[in-house]
């Protein structure tokens, strides 16, 4: 006899054809209705593909899946085949022991020694971009962190120029995957029109694309024999513990193409968020200057960058409000059972993080700005998952984090930002994005 599983409230009738055709459009609106109704955990089944769904922004239930029983859960098939297709088989979309052993070789890169040594370089990207404030003081601030998290990835991470026009045509096709990617996700039976129009074929050109720009930079390096000491370095050289074999160029290159689109896409959607906040908040900004006044020199240093401040409690709460990393997807491998609920092995799991953080049992206040609420003693203890949780947290949390503080406050002891928009629209595709974010530079 077959088990009988107990899934939450399930998603039916009206709402649930709301919830498949607008969930395309509007993911963020959608899942956060059906939350509003049904509570902070609920089920739906897919009518076509029979693919049982739980969304949750229950913390407790999140601590489950990522930290508590983590092992019976894998990255969904969204990301490890759909995702995969276009980017390959890197970190972000590898699953068991093949993505236990990247994680092992990569995590040396990122300690947070490594980290302390880039800061110089981080440094003169920041001076380098911010001269054109003086030229042009009216920015799209979305696209100018763009380019330059991406400038700060290649240079930082593999000690590599870039032509402008590559990253911009990278920036591109990074955009166009997720593009293409959300339509698959979101409506299955749509895959088989993208495949007949050409549309998948196409945009697995142009990943394809994508990986021969960062080919070249591998093949760079290796031609010109230098040895620069930074992560490239270390994924060139080294070898797995059970064969002592190097990667193969098709995992460097997949790995190399993940760290630069993680590595930039989340920051740069995060600092977009951060700076429209301390637009809004003209008293979050004149504590951000007094903080910078106060440092003095310190101010840009890896210890002061990275301690407990103000400015760190600034970035975390625009990231609480506008989290990138807005959901995060697994797959169970067993039947499991959280409290009432029971759920059958396959079924996948959507834990909602842009709900958790402005969930009110969690939050005071919760769609308001108080950057001081991570003043908390026990703020360690908050409903807060901006960079995941448990195994999988996200391997660059520092780096990104020191990066953000930098440019913060590098920004704000020289310049002020006069946001044209009053509301920011947001693009829920892999990350969380706004479509631009224009306004003018103010100099001090």
């Amino acid at each position: 006899m077959a088990p009988n599983f107990n899934y939450p409230a399930e998603i039916k009738g009206k709402r649930k054809l709301y919830s498949l055709f607008n969930g395309v459009k509007d993911p963020l609106g959608v899942i956060s209705g059906n939350h509003d109704i049904f509570g902070d955990s609920y089920f739906l089944r897919a009518t076509l593909t029979n693919k049982k769904l739980i969304f949750s922004q229950d913390k407790e239930f999140v601590e489950y899946i990522l930290k508590q029983n983590h092992k019976n859960y894998f990255k969904s098939e969204i990301q490890s085949v759909t995702l995969g297709k276009y980017i390959g088989n890197g970190l972000l979309t590898n699953n068991g022991k093949d993505w236990l052993k990247q994680r092992r070789l990569i995590q040396p890169g990122f300690s947070k020694i490594k980290i302390t040594n880039l800061v110089s370089i981080m440094d003169d990207e920041i001076e380098k971009a911010f001269r054109s404030f003086d030229r042009e003081p009216e920015v799209d601030l979305y696209d100018f962190f763009h380019t330059l998290a991406f400038n700060i990835v290649a240079k930082t991470l593999f000690s590599s120029d870039i032509e402008e026009t590559e990253v911009k045509e990278l920036g591109k096709i990074i955009t166009e995957v997720q593009e293409v990617f959300a339509k698959e996700v979101r409506l299955p039976f749509y895959t088989q029109i993208l495949k007949a129009l050409g549309v998948i074929g196409k945009t697995i050109r142009k990943s394809e694309r994508s990986k021969a720009i960062i080919q070249r930079v591998l093949d760079k390096r290796r031609n010109s024999g230098e040895e620069k000491n930074d992560l490239l370095d270390m994924l060139i050289q080294s070898r797995y513990e059970d064969t002592q074999l190097p990667m193969s160029d098709k995992q460097l290159v997949d790995e190399m193409l993940i760290l630069f689109i993680a590595g930039h896409e989340t920051t740069a959607n995060a600092l977009s968020f951060i700076f429209f906040e301390i637009s809004r908040n003209p008293e979050a900004e004149k504590k951000l200057r007094q903080e910078i006044v106060e440092e003095g020199e310190n101010a840009f240093t890896t210890e002061s960058l990275m301690k407990k401040s103000f400015t760190v409690n600034v970035i975390k709460e625009a990231m609480r409000l506008h989290s990138p990393a807005w959901a995060i997807d697994r797959q169970a491998l067993e039947d499991d059972r959280f409290k009432d609920y029971s759920w059958e092995k396959g079924t996948l799991i959507i834990l909602y993080i842009s709900g958790l953080h402005r969930n009110p049992k969690y939050w005071d206040r919760p769609d308001d700005f108080i950057p001081e609420r991570f003043d908390d003693e026990n703020a360690k203890n908050f409903a807060y998952y901006p960079f995941g949780a448990g195994p999988r947290l996200c391997i660059g949390e520092h780096f990104a984090m020191m990066e953000m503080a930098l440019i913060v406050r590098k920004f704000y002891e020289k310049y002020s930002f006069q946001s044209y928009q009053k509301t920011l629209e947001k693009k829920a595709l892999v990350t969380l994005r706004t479509t631009n974010l224009l306004g003018k530079i103010i100099k001090n």
